[in-house]
């Protein structure tokens, strides 16, 4: 997609529709002479090499996220996609390597969408060419990738790059580049939202930006970065999928460059909601330590004795350049990634410090939900904290409405929220979500599937102990055997409540089915398999 060709015009005047299908997950591609290609593992990796190959990560992220999304949109519209510079190349002399799988994978199901004046959700036509390139200086306190006068153009293109977050330009106002065909701001062509820069992309890159702000940089603030949309299966998303993590990042010749704090770059102190007794906290990059990778985020409060009342830290989450219309937009879901309500949203932390309480709060998409407040543990040791989206128990309501379930199609992270009264030093890192993670009843011990984990659990226990096979009753592992870390499952969830509309069985009765269930399995000789995950 490096020069202006009369496809690329025409598919652009023939978009329109805004059909809720146009974001249904695309597992493979149509080439036009090459035929259907797998869209993660095999056309977004090639599209980058071919586009952008010697990027570094984060421009090569955004340019799997730009390819992607123009694929779909060419396959909405025509129902398949050309292999050249009209649309975009996916085979070209070289192979992709490692780097380029690595982007395609990091970014897996990633497209952009704009919200039209009619709240409808449009895709992206998501133009890219080489343009100039740029020079700087660099400056970290406001990212800029526009050339100087007499930078280097050698494909002729940068006449069709478009800077719409530095010119303020949002919703109708935002015409496009004349790659396609420009809109006016009353009759915006809403697919058209300009063309991002190869170059300047990796000129961003190169001085640390994030994919998803290179992306709003070159398309607009007001753009939309979501997850495709899936049947919610397990087998939908290939593994956990990071939100944030703050590793340095390479290139293909082994050059490395400096991370950056994804959407956890703002001061913890930014938000309204964190209290006034930890003024004085930061949140920085830190290499002394690292759940993964080399880096964390070292979080340290500085607490006021003298108030006399619990903190709160509401770490508020947000692309940098989210901000338009004089307004600010972290923990909001324009300023990030909208996933799928499904699986498990979770992050790592790392403390010696005691009394300390852990939430992650989303919107849900208009609403605000939170994870009940998880203990964490100071011990020094790096400690995941998860909370499942379909478990009821894991989550409160908390603000805007919320109503303490995770029930909207798609949701975006709010912010991470730490509670106290002390000074601390905390360690974050890998704040993801895990797509494949869904939640049974059985795995916290309703084993009846009633939506209560009470005594008649017990009994289905009971019934099947020392059971082998798929599927069974009682096996809240999910190990294909009932056996004595099942009954433990039951014991630690006992009278918990699945359904409100259901009462919690009384504590007194968890006595006495303990007894029974001791003097069960002191009846039985459990076998070596079971002794062994003791």
């Amino acid at each position: 997609m490096r020069s202006l060709g009369a496809a690329m015009v025409l598919v652009v005047l023939a978009c329109g529709h805004n059909a809720r299908a146009q974001f249904d997950q695309r597992t493979s591609i149509s080439v036009n002479g090459v035929g259907p290609v797998a869209t993660e593992t095999d056309y977004v990796p090639n599209v980058c090499n071919c586009e952008n190959g010697a990027a570094s990560f984060e421009a090569l992220k955004a340019q799997a996220v730009a390819a992607r999304t123009f694929a779909y949109f060419k396959m909405n519209t025509s129902g398949s996609i050309n292999n050249g510079t009209s649309d975009q190349v996916y085979s070209c002399s070289g192979t992709a390597q490692s780097i380029h799988y690595a982007a395609a994978a990091a970014t897996e199901g990633e497209i952009l969408s704009i919200e039209n004046f009619s709240n409808n959700e449009i895709l992206l036509a998501s133009f890219y060419v080489a343009g100039a390139i740029p020079t700087g200086p660099f400056n970290p306190a406001a990212p800029s990738a526009i050339p100087n006068p007499g930078d280097s153009d050698p494909t002729s293109t940068q006449q069709w790059v478009t800077y719409p977050y530095e010119a303020g330009v949002t919703s109708g106002d935002n015409t496009g580049t004349p790659l396609g065909f420009v809109g006016t701001p009353s009759n915006p062509n809403w697919p058209n939202r300009g063309a991002k820069s190869q170059n300047g992309a990796d000129f961003l890159s190169d001085n640390s930006v994030s994919y998803v702000d290179i992306l709003k940089y070159f398309y607009g603030a007001d753009v939309q970065l979501r997850t495709a949309s899936t049947d919610q299966t397990a087998g939908s998303y290939n593994g956990i999928k990071p939100l944030t993590n703050f590793d340095d990042y390479g290139q293909r010749n082994g050059a490395t460059f400096d991370g950056h704090e994804g959407y956890f770059s703002r001061s913890p102190t930014f938000s309204g909601s964190t209290t006034a007794n930890i003024a004085g906290s930061t949140a920085e990059r830190s290499s002394a330590e690292s759940q993964s990778g080399g880096h964390s985020q070292l979080i340290t409060i500085d607490y006021d004795e003298s108030s006399g009342t619990d903190f709160l830290m509401r770490h508020v989450a947000g692309a940098r350049l989210s901000d338009f219309d004089g307004s600010s937009n972290a923990a909001t879901g324009v300023a990030n990634l909208k996933f799928e309500s499904h699986g498990a949203v979770g992050l790592w932390l790392k403390t010696d410090d005691p009394g300390l309480q852990v939430s992650i709060a989303l919107d849900d998409p208009t609403t605000g939900d939170r994870g009940v407040l998880r203990d964490v543990v100071a011990d020094g040791q790096w400690r995941e904290y998860r909370w499942r989206l379909d478990r009821p128990s894991d989550w409160e309501a908390w603000t805007a409405g919320g109503n303490g379930a995770i029930d909207g199609d798609l949701v975006s992270l709010d912010s991470i929220q730490l509670i106290g009264a002390s000074d601390a030093e905390v360690y974050l890192d890998t704040v993801f979500w895990d797509p494949a993670d869904i939640f049974t009843p059985a795995s916290v011990g309703d084993y009846n599937d009633d939506g209560r984990v009470d005594g008649a659990d017990f009994t289905v226990w009971r019934d099947h102990f020392l059971q082998m096979g798929e599927n069974l009753p009682g096996d809240g592992d999910g190990n294909k055997f009932v056996g004595n870390n099942d009954l433990k499952i039951w014991r630690d969830n006992y009278g918990l409540v699945l359904a409100t509309s259901q009462s919690v069985p009384e504590p007194g009765a968890l006595a006495t089915v303990l007894c029974v269930a001791v003097a069960l399995a002191a009846a039985r000789v459990a076998p070596a398999r079971d002794r062994a995950a003791r």
